[in-house]
């Protein structure tokens, strides 16, 4: 297992540690921000729906529409959440929907309570807190957030981490690729097919806390896992959606882990906010076939935590 201490990516670069969560969805608003205190600046907050779920650490995107000013900060529940980049939306075109937007990279504070939902007896129930954005010296209007221990999101090409990305899915409507990496870096492709006994490294953002916990705003420095256990699932039908993962449960006695639980989910040393899950392809069921035509991907493999799940299609050598 090698936990990767660079962020490259198939040729693309994850930028300064900053990763955009929130794929853009926006419907603009005339008014830039900054125009009046009354006015919503937001203009999306992606493809989740208010109240939008986080988890410590997530790192998020709000989009804003207008000119900026650099003085950008933000806050949730009172508590200092770093501004990590502020950037024009990329891979707009004039007259697109995203063009003259924004993008403010946001990352959760680690110290932020996650609601128990009631899944132990005693915790700090939290619900329903809020982020508020500031920039020129205006603040915007509260944001609905619900706190989670986790929010499981696996990077693909179509989020604007990538310097090349702009949240928008292609439009011959093929899934975006999801940023599965070979041993070497590489992209796992049609093209660059994984291999059945293979380890692969996929990134992702929202695993929530990490033993020993790490600043927020800051880098870990070497290899940091996750606090939590996560699962995984294998679905070999071709073009299969994202399936939740069964919970872990072991025999009397035993404390070996199966195929089923990643051989490392955490932190990447270097960057802030951005984890990898690195795991092993497991044998093909007879039967399988290869990717070809409609059939985009024969296996999903998807991560999951105690509150979310989070999958994506690669395709696999079949015999």
């Amino acid at each position: 297992m090698e936990v990767s201490g660079k962020c490259g990516v198939g040729g693309l670069r994850v930028m300064r540690c900053i990763i955009l969560l929130i794929i853009v969805g926006v419907a603009l608003v005339p008014a830039a921000f900054g125009q009046s205190s009354s006015a919503n600046p937001i203009t999306g907050m992606g493809y989740l729906y208010p109240p939008v779920a986080v988890a410590p650490g997530q790192l998020i995107s709000v989009f804003l529409a207008g000119n900026v000013p650099g003085d950008i900060g933000a806050t949730v529940q009172g508590l200092s959440a770093p501004v990590l980049e502020a950037r024009p939306a990329s891979g707009c075109t004039a007259g697109a929907i995203c063009s003259g937007v924004t993008a403010i990279t946001i990352q959760i504070p680690y110290e932020l309570q996650p609601g128990c939902s009631f899944t132990t007896p005693v915790c700090n129930v939290l619900l329903l807190t809020q982020l508020v954005v500031t920039a020129g010296g205006v603040a915007g209007p509260p944001i609905d957030l619900t706190p989670i221990s986790d929010q499981v999101h696996i990077l693909t090409a179509c989020d604007t981490v990538v310097p090349s990305g702009s949240g928008i899915a292609p439009a011959d409507g093929l899934p975006c690729a999801p940023l599965i990496t070979h041993a070497n870096g590489s992209l796992v492709t049609a093209g660059n097919l994984a291999q059945a006994g293979e380890e692969l490294v996929a990134y992702a953002v929202g695993l929530g806390l990490t033993v020993p916990s790490i600043p927020t705003g800051q880098a870990a420095t070497v290899a940091t896992p996750t606090q939590e256990p996560f699962r995984l699932d294998f679905n070999f039908r071709p073009n299969a959606l994202a399936t939740q993962p069964m919970p872990l449960i072991l025999e009397p006695g035993s404390s070996s882990p199966d195929l089923n639980s990643p051989l490392y989910s955490g932190l990447v040393p270097g960057y802030a906010g951005l984890y990898q899950v690195n795991f092993i392809v497991p044998q093909l069921p007879a039967g399988v076939q290869p990717c070809s035509g409609l059939e985009q991907t024969n296996l999903t493999v998807s991560v999951g935590g105690q509150m979310s799940f989070d999958g994506a299609g690669i395709c696999v050598a079949a015999p």
